[in-house]
């Protein structure tokens, strides 16, 4: 039978020990800094040991999250932090940087290391490629399908882990730029201002135009489909909710726990009532499952209203009155558009209540509505009360058996057996009774009372009891010792001491590799354009959607031209149609130079065959883990997220080879989800697209009326762009002399005019003019 773990998220120390009171296996939660939760409670070193033995204490594990990408001067303070995770106990580190990740394995071999959503791992063969490093559990993408996790999980026996309940992120995890670059905010570094749950307008040239909230996903909810998840082979059902109240933590694990014993082990549970349940805890317009089945479009979207909505009560009618759609008592919340009230008087019949049935017709007040809205229960304040008792310290107890020897002259004995273990404790001389002798009940009474512990005895064999006395409290002291004993020696035993260090070995690629200046294009008027111009050197990008775009064909017949270097774009994002890929790298190989991606599944299958360059999106941002990619590819590319002197600082030193973007509209958004499809295509699925985006161009206009322009590749994946393009041409001789010996020109949507406007900025022909580009972090940086 599979063993499936229940992770619960711990933003606070009342909601782990909600976590625990209700049965998580695990619970993951970051510490003050290098967590993707920058704005949560989180734990300081004092509470993160507290947090570690409370825990333990139940047998369940503590998994920390240090899973942002860090700068050069953070690297040694978090490999120190680590070391005091690793002393403490702490089970596993869920990480996304790949520099602290090598550290880690160098100082810390033993220490179970498991890769973070944030690292985009999607398919099998980049799941295979960092198990093979040292990963020993992968997150996987939120993207993926019961079909896909299971190909992972079962077939290639990897331990994997997935989001089943919570906040959906519209992008793929660790390929999001746009808090970063609309505001400095990055996603990479925990501290994301949320720019999906915004408003939007999404404007065709000749398609028409529609305001909603574009980008924002409902919560996921899997509880209905239990089953198939536990089919798949996935090792742990992970909740999101670190920002989230103890209340919500403690509702979301209990259902999920029961949904999960009901099919491993047919116990009851009404899965029906634990959706409204988890509905009322928190919900966005309702639920979705995501892509579990591959549902892409509309219906996975909250355009009407980005935060919580609660559940519908119904419409207000002409009397004021409200047909009930769900109970309510006095003390819940409602709502109607943005404002929220507590319900504090009820009347049905022309009577006051306290509270009311589904189906009643009711006036609730405060009367703060009109006619013809539609109102939203907001809180069940008993749903809520019932959950209080769980945020209570060790209100969950593990049954202890105890053998307890009870004679006149010697000491009070207590014998405890707990996972195969025997622990002894004495207490006091047990004294001739003078008068009364102490009663068995009296003993079994005061040994079998609760306190500030995880264990409970309450059982108890007396392996010798003879008529003596002993003070209660001397039976109480004896229990507290008893039960702070076997709590204080489980905790301890997690306990580990420092390796020592080993001598370690940076291995670099080496080659001899010459490439000042590469020019990427996506269209057949790029393409010509450059070729006109002289360009020797193009990447070529044949996924795209565009109605311009450069085909397969196309690429065969300008490699034809043997003066030019001709290298394939391929996506970040492969996952059903991975073969499809392979499929064509094939087709186009012996025409190519090499390939440039960030895919580690197309990494690990051509690194030992042909040349390759590492996108941006690898999210290189110190020295340590741009060795880590200079020992696997051929040239790594850095992170836009840098700025000048964090590049200065990481390229110290440096042997290898770096590349750098000099110039293009960055890539802020990855998406499984496409706007154009859902808003113009009608599409609730891919079956369903009328392929609206090969028929215009989009953009998507926020609130500030900055436009992204919105492009899809042939897969139905949507890419959102940055307004303005980067532009560091006038900064190329100062980044070479910083350490970078190769640059990269993306071409996006330009025209064949604003393709030769950047060429002449790069010959010194053109100035650059500053109003029409950014020059992104490289100045400013990110926080």
């Amino acid at each position: 039978m599979n063993k499936v773990e229940i992770l619960a998220p711990a933003g606070s120390m009342e909601s782990l020990v909600a976590a625990m009171n209700k049965g998580a296996d695990a619970v993951y939660l970051g510490g003050n800094k290098f967590s993707a939760r920058a704005y949560a409670s989180n734990f300081d070193n004092d509470n993160m040991i507290k947090a570690v033995d409370y825990v333990h204490s139940y047998g369940a594990k503590v998994y920390v999250t240090l899973n942002t990408i860090l700068k050069e001067n953070e690297i040694e303070e978090a490999v120190r932090y680590v070391g005091f995770l690793y002393e403490i106990g702490v089970d596993a580190i869920i990480l996304q940087d790949l520099g602290l990740f090598k550290r880690i394995k160098e100082d810390y071999p033993d220490f179970e290391i498991h890769a973070s959503t944030q690292m985009t791992i999607h398919n099998g063969e980049g799941a295979l490629f960092f198990k093979e490093r040292g990963f020993h559990r992968i997150v996987l993408s939120r993207e993926l399908s019961v079909d896909e996790v299971k190909y992972i999980s079962k077939d290639l026996g990897i331990e994997t882990e997935i989001f089943v309940h919570g906040a959906l992120c519209i992008s793929y995890s660790g390929q999001c730029l746009m808090s970063s670059m609309i505001g400095g905010r990055s996603g990479n570094r925990g501290r994301c201002a949320q720019p999906c749950r915004m408003e939007y307008t999404l404007k065709g040239n000749t398609s028409g135009e529609r305001k909603a909230y574009l980008l924002s996903p409902k919560d996921t909810c899997t509880i209905e489909d239990m089953k198939d998840i536990i089919d798949s082979g996935t090792y742990s059902l992970k909740i999101e909710g670190r920002m989230k109240r103890p209340e919500y933590v403690a509702g979301v694990v209990e259902n999920y726990k029961n949904a999960v014993e009901k099919e491993l082990y047919n116990t009851e549970y009404n899965v029906s009532k634990g959706k409204r349940e988890l509905l009322q805890l928190f919900n966005r317009g309702g639920f979705s499952k995501a892509y579990l089945h591959k549902n892409v479009g509309m219906d996975m979207m909250s355009f009407k209203h980005p935060r919580n909505t609660g559940v519908p009560l119904g419409k207000i009618e002409k009397n004021g009155e409200i047909v009930l759609k769900e109970d309510i008592a006095l003390g819940d919340g409602f709502r109607f558009m943005e404002s929220g009230y507590s319900i504090n008087k009820i009347i049905t019949n022309g009577k006051e209540v306290k509270e009311a049935k589904r189906g009643e017709r009711v006036k609730i007040f405060p009367i703060a509505y009109k006619v013809g809205d539609e109102i939203f229960k907001s809180l069940d304040r008993k749903l809520f009360d019932s959950l209080e008792d769980s945020i209570k310290p060790y209100n969950r107890k593990i049954s202890l058996k105890a053998n307890v020897t009870f004679k006149v002259a010697e000491p009070l004995r207590i014998s405890i057996e707990y996972n195969d273990k025997n622990y002894e404790f004495l207490g006091e001389v047990v004294e001739k009774a003078e008068k009364r002798p102490l009663e068995k009940d009296r003993v079994i009474d005061s040994l079998c009372k609760s306190g500030e512990s995880a264990f409970k005895i309450d059982e108890i064999n007396f392996e010798a009891f003879e008529d003596g006395f002993i003070r209660v409290s001397d039976l109480n002291n004896l229990r507290r010792d008893a039960l702070e004993g076997v709590q204080k020696s489980i905790t301890k035993s997690f306990r580990r001491k420092r390796p020592k260090k080993l001598d370690k070995i940076d291995n670099i690629k080496s080659n001899d590799i010459s490439l000042d200046i590469i020019y990427q294009c996506i269209t057949r008027e790029q393409l010509d354009t450059l070729i006109e111009e002289g360009v020797k050197d193009i990447i070529v990008d044949v996924f795209n959607r565009d109605k311009d775009a450069i085909n397969v064909k196309d690429l065969i017949e300008v490699s034809q031209n043997k003066q030019l270097n001709i290298y394939l774009k391929v996506p970040n994002i492969i996952k059903s149609e991975f073969n499809n890929v392979i499929n064509i790298i094939e087709k186009v190989k012996e025409y190519i130079k090499g390939i440039v991606t960030v895919n580690v599944g197309i990494i690990r299958n051509y690194q030992d065959e042909m040349m390759i360059i590492g996108d941006y999106k690898l999210n290189i941002i110190n020295s340590e883990a741009l060795k880590f990619y200079q020992n696997e590819i051929d040239i790594p590319t850095l992170s836009l997220e840098l700025n000048r002197k964090e590049i200065k600082n990481m390229l110290k030193g440096n042997r290898g080879n770096v590349q750098g973007i000099i110039y293009g509209k960055t890539e802020l958004m990855i998406s499984e989800y496409c706007p154009i499809g859902s808003t113009f295509g009608e599409k609730s699925s891919c079956k369903d697209c009328n392929l609206a985006c090969t028929r215009d161009e989009f953009t998507l206009i926020d609130r500030m009326n900055e436009k992204f322009r919105v492009m899809t590749d042939i897969f139905c994946r949507s890419y959102i762009l940055n307004p303005y393009p980067l532009n560091l041409i006038e900064e190329k001789d100062d980044l070479k002399n910083l350490g970078i010996n190769s640059f990269r020109v993306e071409f996006r949507d330009e025209n064949s005019n604003e393709v030769k406007k950047v060429l002449r900025m790069i010959r010194g022909e053109e100035k650059v003019n500053t109003n029409t580009y950014t020059k992104g972090h490289y100045r400013r940086g990110i926080e």
